[in-house]
């Protein structure tokens, strides 16, 4: 004994022995087969553990039921439990879903979805990664409510998907295979279903035959059919409800289209609380393939004739773009920009694709000094390209009038630089794959959660386009009315602040015209259940109190 140690007192050591002994019995009544002898028993049957094994999770010979029957059963209680959850998700779904989209009982139905899974897959809470896309599952939740749209649906499949299939996947997976997995799995649930139903029948044994099953209800529903058929003929009321009854009138609203939609709801339920079990194909690390004609001298020369031509196209660009200086003559400001800003970006976008495929981590190329400094170069010219493709956007944008689709793209082209700064850092830190998908696919998330939850891409354009025409400015083109009657009521409010503003008389009364039909609109889709949403309800608040303060003005 360590002289330096004290010794352990009688309370301690029997708290110590107790605790052997817990941990032997705990040992004992989890057994379930021997260790080569065969005459292991577990502590509640006097039947061998190979008899036990041999019979499957079947009774013992003794006929007692030991752990392995008390886990059979549970086993089966959960499949069937399960299903039954299914059920009652596509009912759910049919109530939610069936019928005209609506934002906030599609909300519902995914919130009725998260709460089966976690219910039934504990796991999922104590599986971080699986919180997380969860918690991304619940933001889409709110912005269906917050403004009902499909692309937030749609998200919310393959995240809610991927939240399942998290706690049984490989620790370092990239979006693109979670993705993968969740659409492969997904179609193989059918096939995962039909096989669990079929292991099953195996593990219970043969049902009762037809014979049998018949000899059963003979009874019963012989004399069940002569009583109905009595109190028919004695009650007029009786009578005239089973003269009613017919099969499509017990089917009541049921369509070939809604049985097919429960059945896509139930798989897609049955799917996620119970996920196909696939093996995961775990990649084995080794060194790069170098592709023919990809050397470190073919690389070398390349990077220096594209840093040579994306020389000369940023310095006109910095001349006649960025500076003001005036273009040759034939060639306006807005042909130049419009002409140059969408090709940009697809060099900018090869030029990424040839940096991943030549420059790959653990290549000679990617290890040569040289290139990584002509790729940083590169990379930050390709970044001054997409900067010239913006200001190109911006100069047209001002010329001709800002629409969705242009807004859309300044945002792509802001992830497109995005990116390749992610590129170049993956080059020089030494990142791998997995890394540079889930960095750009967590750019790409927040984006678009950002637009879906805090910026309405329609009110902006509105907003921009009644601030700056040619009626209020002098500068660019008229207001498009026929435009901002395409925007709904995304353009209420810039409306009610156009007649508030200074404009032309003529021009205030044309938005006072528009803006009466939009409210209008507003107030019938916000009083319908269907249509109604957190952004419609505060958009017609804050337009009815600028009206009423005007009116008290």
């Amino acid at each position: 004994m360590n002289p330096k140690m004290a010794p352990a007192s009688r309370g301690e050591r029997i708290l110590c022995s107790g605790w052997v002994s817990a941990r032997s019995l705990v040992k004992s009544a989890r057994m379930q087969g021997d260790t080569g002898s065969g005459a292991a028993l577990h502590p509640f049957c006097t039947a061998p553990a190979r008899e036990r094994r041999g019979r499957g999770a079947a009774a013992c010979a003794s006929g007692c039921q030991g752990p392995g029957r008390r886990w059979f059963m549970s086993l089966r209680f959960s499949f069937w439990s399960r299903i039954g959850l299914a059920l009652l998700l596509a009912a759910a779904g049919d109530l939610f879903l069936f019928g005209p989209f609506s934002g906030l009982a599609s909300a519902l139905f995914g919130f009725c979805l998260i709460v089966a899974l976690l219910a039934a897959r504990p796991e999922v809470l104590r599986h971080r990664p699986a919180l997380g896309v969860l918690a991304l599952a619940l933001l889409l939740l709110a912005a269906l409510v917050e403004r009902p749209g499909a692309l937030a649906a749609v998200l919310f499949v393959p995240a809610v998907g991927a939240a399942a299939l998290l706690p049984r996947a490989p620790a370092r997976l990239d979006a693109w295979r979670g993705l993968r997995a969740v659409v492969w799995r997904g179609a193989l649930t059918p096939v995962s279903l039909g096989i669990a139903l079929a292991q099953i029948r195996g593990r219970l044994g043969p049902g009762p035959g037809f014979g049998q099953v018949l000899g059963l209800l003979a009874l019963p529903l012989g004399g069940g059919l002569l009583f109905l058929l009595l109190f028919s003929s004695a009650n007029p009321l009786v009578e005239q409800a089973l003269s009613a009854l017919t099969p499509w009138s017990l089917l009541g609203g049921v369509t070939p289209g809604r049985l097919l939609f429960w059945g896509v709801c139930f798989l897609f339920a049955y799917g996620l609380l119970r996920p196909a079990r696939l093996r995961w194909r775990v990649r084995q690390s080794r060194r790069p393939v170098e592709w023919p004609g990809v050397s470190t001298a073919s690389v070398r020369l390349s990077l220096l004739l594209f840093n040579l031509l994306f020389a000369i196209e940023n310095t006109l660009d910095l001349a006649f773009l960025w500076s003001g200086a005036a273009l040759p003559e034939g060639v306006t400001l807005a042909a130049y920009a419009h002409r140059g800003a969408y090709p940009l970006i697809f060099t900018a976008l090869l030029a990424g694709l040839f940096v991943l495929a030549a420059l790959r981590p653990g290549t000679r190329t990617a290890a040569d000094p040289l290139l990584r400094r002509l790729v940083v170069l590169w990379i930050g010219q390709n970044i001054l390209l997409v900067a010239s493709s913006l200001r190109r956007t911006l100069a047209y944008i001002d010329a001709y009038s800002l629409t969705e689709l242009r807004l859309l793209a300044l945002v792509w082209m802001a992830l497109v630089a995005l990116g390749l700064g992610l590129i170049c850092f993956r080059l020089l830190a030494g990142r791998s794959g997995a890394w540079l998908i889930n960095a750009n696919a967590a750019a790409a998330g927040a984006t678009v959660l950002l637009f879906l939850l805090a910026i309405d891409p329609a009110a902006v354009v509105a907003g921009w386009n009644t601030r700056h025409n040619l009626e209020r400015t002098g500068q660019g083109v008229a207001l498009d009315w026929d435009y901002l009657d395409q925007l709904g009521d995304a353009a209420l409010l810039p409306l009610l602040a156009l007649e508030r503003s200074d404009a032309p008389d003529d021009m205030r009364r044309r938005a006072a015209a528009l803006r009466q039909r939009l409210l209008a609109c507003l107030e019938r889709r916000q009083a319908r259940p269907a249509e109604w949403s957190f952004l419609g309800a505060r958009r017609l608040a804050e337009a009815k109190r600028l009206i009423d303060r005007e009116g008290r003005e």
